[in-house]
């Protein structure tokens, strides 16, 4: 059973950069308790709108968490994690203790170390971060991400390229933590993956969101040809 609900709603965002207008006009309101994808082909305009929430790009339009408007505020209840995990070159128990010290975390190397346990890294304790190969180093981003316990947890591709075992580890905290009240946006490439997580899907094509909808349903039928193309695998222009 989820413990609370954490929405967000999206009113009129623009996004333009260098005169073009990369986002138009999304209007959204997510208000689902499980894991929400955002997919669509390249270009489409998915990384942008997931920076625009965590309040990395300057946008036109309103975002609120809460009901409480994107602030310096909201983003420190929210959390990202790139494709590419950036970690310091410090051991792997100190990646996260950096950040738990500075959000002073009550007990912060206790729960640090219990994300490394979480996230199947322990016996990596104390090896220097950036010698993990690349699915640890993802889970590793991910501990480190979870560490301040954030209401609201960005995922852009993170499992893109990643060995099954990873993979699994991650897709198994993702469902813990959402069950537990993390709203969790999840850019992904994967059809399967969103089967297996999703509870409702955010179809962008062109800067637009051409669907929103819950998952069964879109994989039932799409709406738009765009989305159908997509779903069949077709190259989408």
């Amino acid at each position: 059973m989820f413990e609370k609900k954490n929405i967000i709603e999206i009113i009129d965002l623009d996004l333009a950069k260098q005169s073009e207008l990369i986002l138009r006009k999304i209007n959204i309101n997510i208000k689902s308790s499980g894991i929400t994808f955002i997919v669509g082909p390249n270009g489409a305009g998915k990384t942008q709108l997931v920076r625009s929430l965590n309040g990395l790009e300057k946008i036109k339009g309103s975002v609120k968490f809460n009901n409480e408007e994107l602030s310096k505020k909201t983003i420190l209840n929210q959390s990202f994690v790139f494709q590419e995990p950036i970690l310091l070159k410090r051991s792997v128990l100190e990646n996260i203790i950096f950040f738990t010290k500075y959000r002073k975390i009550k007990n912060y190397i206790k729960k640090s170390k219990e994300l490394l346990k979480l996230v199947k890294l322990e016996k990596f304790m104390d090896k220097p971060a950036l010698t993990l190969s690349g699915g640890e180093k993802q889970r590793l981003a991910l501990a480190r991400a979870l560490s301040t316990t954030p209401d609201f947890l960005f995922l852009d591709e993170p499992t893109a390229h990643l060995d099954a075992l990873s993979t699994n580890i991650i897709e198994k905290i993702l469902l813990k933590i959402s069950k537990n009240g993390t709203k969790v946006l999840f850019i992904s490439h994967d059809i399967n993956q969103v089967k297996r997580l999703g509870e409702d899907i955010i179809f962008m094509h062109k800067g637009k969101v051409q669907e929103f909808n819950k998952v069964k349903s879109f994989f039932k039928r799409q709406k738009s040809i765009y989305a159908k193309s997509f779903v069949e695998g077709k190259i989408i222009i």
